[in-house]
């Protein structure tokens, strides 16, 4: 690998860092964890349903705002956690692509 790819993959590499850690810092409490693949737009209905009383709660002893609470704080956390798998995945493909040079 040439020097100028070692650095850009360098510089590259420190911007991912700092975006992964803003990204982390940003949290503010720890929710479920979603399923692989679980479709966003869905939970976003079933939430919406929880909140007008549409559906009730899986459990009585759990409001339906608490769960609808829970449902959006673990999508913005599956969210984030997308968007740093992608960045890595991106970083990974310039490795690969200034390896191949």
């Amino acid at each position: 690998m040439r020097t100028k790819d070692r650095e850009l993959l360098r510089d590259e590499t420190g911007r991912h860092l700092e975006f992964m850690f803003r990204s982390i810092g940003q949290v503010k409490q720890l929710y479920p964890w979603l399923r692989p693949n679980q479709s966003h737009a869905r939970l976003r209905r079933a939430v919406a349903r929880l909140r007008s009383g549409a559906m009730p709660s899986i459990d009585s002893r759990i409001p339906a705002s608490v769960l609808a609470d829970l449902l959006e704080g673990s999508i913005e956390q599956d969210r984030r956690l997308r968007e740093i798998n992608a960045d890595t995945d991106e970083l990974r493909e310039l490795e690969e692509r200034l390896r191949r040079r």
